[in-house]
C-alpha cells in the first residue's frame, strides 16, 4: 500500500511531467509507465524536441526535491526518441518502505 504522502508526490510527478510534455515538447505521443515493486517508479517519455539547454527548471526542481524527500532518485534524459526525434524521458523512483 502506498501512503497518502507518497501518493500526493506521485500525483504531482505525473501531472508536472505530462504538463511539461504537452506544453513544451511538441510531441506526438507521451507515455506514462508506473510500476510498484520494491520501489514506486514513474517513467514518462515523449517523442518531442528534447530538453533545451536554456530552461527554467522550477517544476523539475520540485520533482527532484520530492524524490529526495522520499529517499528516491529523479532523472531526465533526452536523445533516445524514435524516428530521429530527441525525445525526453523522466524517471522518478522512490523506495516503498
Amino acid at each position: 500500500m502506498i501512503d497518502p504522502e507518497l501518493a500526493d508526490h506521485a500525483e504531482a510527478v505525473v501531472r508536472e511531467a505530462i504538463s511539461n510534455a504537452v506544453r513544451h515538447s511538441g510531441a506526438e505521443s507521451v507515455s506514462v509507465e508506473i510500476t510498484v515493486a520494491d520501489d514506486l517508479t514513474i517513467a514518462v517519455e515523449d517523442d518531442g524536441c528534447g530538453m533545451p539547454q536554456d530552461i527554467t527548471p522550477s517544476g523539475l526542481t520540485n520533482l527532484a526535491q520530492r524524490a529526495e524527500e522520499a529517499a528516491g532518485t529523479f532523472s531526465v534524459t533526452t536523445g533516445d526518441g524514435p524516428e530521429g526525434k530527441p525525445g525526453t524521458r523522466l524517471c522518478w523512483k522512490v523506495p516503498l518502505r
